[in-house]
């Protein structure tokens, strides 16, 4: 066989392995980046599951003003749904996820009580024109029981009022 064929063989073969290692190199930086804001838009959108609703609590829809009490301060937000279990904070400013805080709620009609909380999922990260309203999925962590059964007193009182306003 001749050298120079020989010698362009192995350019050609090197130049393919090179092409293959790139390729491999993008594909799986874009597969794990639209993966990430695939997984944040898919828990933000329905938080559901292969159709199975990922929530032990039924969420109530509800407008709550509300304070997120971290590090560097304070931030008013607003609540656009609860449960026992957690909150969707509508909020402008980036928490970081699994960061956890001191949620200040002002339910109407009553006095303004706490809870711990942690960020379960945000769409901070979402194109703009993909979000409704731009915010955080919270889980509420280590509460007492007091603190408990004020979220629950909040919650049973906005579904009487609820049932009342609709009569």
């Amino acid at each position: 066989m001749d050298s120079g064929i020989l010698v362009t063989s192995m350019a050609i073969g090197a130049a393919i392995f090179a092409g293959l290692i790139i390729f491999w190199f993008f594909h799986s930086f874009i597969k794990r980046r639209l993966r990430t804001d695939q997984s944040v838009q898919l828990l933000n959108s329905s938080q559901r599951i292969n159709g199975e609703e990922m929530r032990r609590h039924p969420r109530l829809q509800i407008s709550w003003p509300a304070a997120v009490e971290i590090r560097h301060g304070s931030i008013k937000v607003r609540l656009k749904d609860i449960s026992m279990g957690g909150a969707f904070v509508i909020c402008r400013e980036s928490i970081a996820l699994n960061e956890q805080f001191r949620l200040y709620l002002e339910v109407p009609n009553q006095e303004t009580f706490s809870l711990n909380a942690e960020v379960v999922w945000s769409n901070m990260n979402v194109p703009k024109e993909k979000v409704i309203h731009r915010g955080m999925g919270v889980r509420f962590v280590q509460n007492t029981d007091a603190a408990r059964k004020r979220l629950e007193e909040a919650i049973s009182g906005h579904l009487q009022e609820a049932k009342l306003a609709a009569v």
